[in-house]
């Protein structure tokens, strides 16, 4: 149990991590060359220990990257530039769950945006919403093609990607554009657009949507209702049930209560395209009710260190019989986890066990992953949409000078199996891919696509 609480709490702190805080307390304007080694210092050691990613990423030194990045630190001249660079140097990691956050207050200062919303699609930045009263500028469906006069994919790689720290090229891509147009406050962004007509034109608009009640002129985008659960129902005795996050207990409740509802279904289509994680628990309470064998959780593992095993380690060159220990001077050895691959069992012999479709999708994360490696054996589930977040894992959360934090992640989870989904994400039964045209229709094909198949399947089966 203690596993599954402290992912829901490493999962909320991944939630509040990916939005700009809004706090106005005064940060340190500049640290001292002491703090800013230190924090650097500091980061290094973590990392170095307990990271639990490193084959992911083996043409990283990460020691002589460290190296090279203390020169580097010693030269900002203030602490917006100081944490910008630990961004850079934590971004070569390239997970998802290994982050630097600024002291509360320090983005309101240095970063904010236009009104203007931006969605990925085969790595286009599509303009998606505008501020009502631009819409004739700047058209909803258009694409940015270049920004500061720089074409929009080379800015992207050199002026935004390196400061994110992403398991996927996937999700690297999705953040990128959506930080695209991030700056400094009141500063206008200058890029160039396309429009769905295919004019070219430059447009400027002002950073100031931070904070703002904005009223949007948009494309309508797939979203979730708002609420943690909805069910409905579609034609053809098909339920849709949206799970928006494993976060809130109360979500099992709902589901529970809508259980009897949810029976009446000949096919059930699960909606987890929105949902963030949060306790893998409740994942697995909420799939016992909807499966007929037991489902083996994911396993999981974490770097250990013993002291002097890692001594002896080291002279395994020169004695046969310290072969064993060479693993911990190499940084290679592993404790498996307690509870790893733990059981879900069927709820009852009485299951509701019909055709059941999950959409899935890029914003799928953490214990929403875990939730679809419970229903990895599930014949009767077929999962469609795109890869998932492809990040999951505790981490552990450090202080650093100057008011902001570091997190880094301890713990690498797998199928059962080995099969390895951080770095990958969980791969779509049915791939749905979000192309411009998709975007610019504003319509849900994911949901079309499942809903189609799913109506085929029962009729099918009943033949």
């Amino acid at each position: 149990m203690l596993k599954k609480i402290v992912l829901a709490f490493s999962m909320a702190a991944f939630s509040a991590g990916i939005v700009y805080s809004e706090d106005t307390n005064k940060v340190q304007d500049n640290l001292s060359d002491a703090d800013k080694l230190f924090g650097l210092s500091l980061y290094w050691k973590e990392v170095s220990y307990n990271f639990a990613f490193f084959d992911q990423v083996p043409e990283l030194d990460f020691d002589a990257k460290y190296r090279e990045f203390i020169p580097r630190v010693l030269a900002t001249q203030n602490t917006y530039e100081y944490y910008r660079e630990l961004k850079r140097l934590n971004a070569f990691l390239q997970d998802g769950h290994t982050n630097i956050y600024y002291p509360k207050g320090m983005s309101s200062s240095y970063i904010d945006w236009p009104a203007i919303r931006l969605t990925e699609a085969g790595r286009k930045a599509v303009i998606t919403g505008v501020e009502k009263g631009l819409e004739s500028q700047i058209p909803p469906g258009s694409i940015i093609v270049a920004i500061d006069g720089q074409p929009v994919e080379a800015h992207l790689k050199e002026q935004v990607m390196p400061y994110i720290a992403s398991s996927t090229q996937h999700i690297l891509w999705n953040t990128a554009v959506r930080d695209a147009l991030d700056g400094k406050p009141g500063s206008m962004a200058q890029f160039t657009i396309q429009t769905p007509n295919g004019a070219t034109k430059s447009v400027q608009v002002k950073r100031d949507a931070r904070g703002r009640e904005i009223e949007y002129a948009s494309i309508k985008q797939p979203a979730s209702n708002g609420e943690l659960f909805e069910f409905k129902w579609m034609e053809d005795d098909i339920g849709y049930v949206a799970l928006n996050g494993f976060h809130d207990e109360a979500i099992v409740e709902q589901f529970k209560s809508h259980y009897d509802e949810i029976t009446k279904s000949k096919g059930l289509i699960i909606d987890l395209r929105f949902n963030g994680g949060g306790n893998s628990a409740y994942a697995g309470e909420i799939i016992s009710y909807l499966a007929d064998r037991d489902l083996p959780g994911s396993v999981w593992k974490t770097p250990k260190h013993v002291a002097a095993y890692k001594a002896w380690g080291s002279f395994a060159d020169q004695f046969e019989d310290l072969e064993e220990y060479r693993p911990y001077a190499e940084g290679t050895s592993w404790e498996s986890g307690e509870g790893s691959g733990d059981l879900v069992e069927p709820k009852s012999e009485s299951n509701h066990i019909v055709p059941t479709y999950v959409l899935i999708g890029r914003n799928t994360a953490s214990a929403a992953e875990d939730f679809l490696v419970y229903a990895d054996s599930l014949e009767h589930f077929t999962t469609v949409g795109e890869p998932t977040y492809g990040s999951t894992g505790q981490p552990m959360f450090v202080d650093l000078p100057g008011g902001g934090t570091f997190r880094v992640c301890t713990k690498r989870d797998t199928y059962p199996d080995g099969r390895e989904f951080v770095g990958y994400g969980i791969q779509p039964d049915i791939l749905v891919e979000r192309t411009l045209d998709i975007v610019r229709s504003g319509e849900d094909q994911v949901l079309e696509r499942a809903f189609a198949d799913l109506k085929s399947s029962i009729a099918g089966s009943a033949l």
